[in-house]
């Protein structure tokens, strides 16, 4: 196993040299990215190498459903490139973890390094291709909290006289939260031209909530009603969401504590096995 393990693992180094001088062309594309965001990035020019063609390049499914999350996160024009950087993130690591991996079982003749070398490159693989899902889950729950606050404040503007629009941009000036930053978003798209049913109806998709996808939905549709409509409609709205709010702080709250009761629960367990432990070496003396 030993003698099988290096030459693998020789292997999978020489590719790797290989391919990080191939990926050289790809340097560009790493050059702006956040290395807090996406560590190790200098060396994502191997994974780009190894996706310019079968049968590592993005595709099917898995391409999809990455774009998809991409242009949710940075905008159509930019899925395309981001949902392959997260995909050569994964090939890089996956494939370094690998080739480090054999090398080092090889050197320590065990089986048990290799196979757990070779979980944490599936679970480094699984994190680059989980990634946006995960940042954009985030994004989601922290709009439908911000909601709420969003909604009773627009709804103070409007009753106050204040036309949508400007109401609209005000509260995403307000502050810096993951709702308020898209909000600006949609108000620079009204500033540019698009209408201001077309620019909340991209905001709400953006969001990923079918919340607030909902939300957006009947707003549009008040607005069309126009007059009075909309005032009376951000009230309930206003009223209705304070009161969802209210439920899931206290459904937050039921699953926080039986998080917290594991390891209360280990603890009391360590407790009786020591006092046990003690009882016992007392009763040998």
């Amino acid at each position: 196993m030993q003698t099988g393990l290096l030459i693998i693992g020789s292997i999978l180094s020489l590719l790797f040299i290989a391919q990080l001088f191939r990926g050289q062309g790809y340097e560009a594309l790493v050059e702006g990215v956040d290395e807090k965001k996406y560590p190790l990035k200098e060396l994502y020019v191997v994974g780009f190498a190894w996706s310019h063609g079968p049968p590592f390049s993005l595709r099917g499914a898995m391409g999809d459903r990455l774009k998809k999350q991409a242009a949710l996160i940075y905008g159509p024009q930019y899925a395309d490139y981001y949902a392959n950087l997260q995909w050569a993130m994964g090939i890089t690591l996956v494939h370094l973890i690998s080739a480090v991996t054999c090398i080092y079982a090889a050197w320590q003749n065990s089986g048990t390094t290799f196979l757990i070398g070779m979980f944490i490159a599936l679970l480094a693989g699984v994190y680059a291709v989980e990634n946006m899902h995960n940042e954009l889950s985030k994004r989601t729950a922290d709009c439908e909290l911000e909601l709420p606050e969003v909604v009773s404040t627009m709804a103070i503007l409007v009753n106050s006289g204040m036309v949508l629009r400007d109401a609209w941009r005000m509260i995403g000036e307000s502050s810096e939260g993951a709702i308020y930053k898209l909000m600006r978003e949609a108000g620079e798209n009204m500033q540019n031209g698009y209408s201001d049913a077309d620019a909340i109806l991209l905001f709400g998709r953006a969001t990923d909530s079918p919340e607030i996808i909902k939300f957006t939905s009947a707003l549009l549709q008040s607005m069309e009603k126009g007059g009075s409509e909309l005032p009376l409609f951000l009230a309930k709205e206003s009223s209705e969401l304070w009161s969802s709010k209210r439920q899931k702080t206290l459904q937050l709250g039921e699953k926080a504590s039986a998080k917290l009761l594991a390891p209360i629960m280990l603890v009391f367990i360590g407790i009786i096995i020591i006092i046990m432990a003690a009882a016992f070496a007392g009763s040998l003396f």
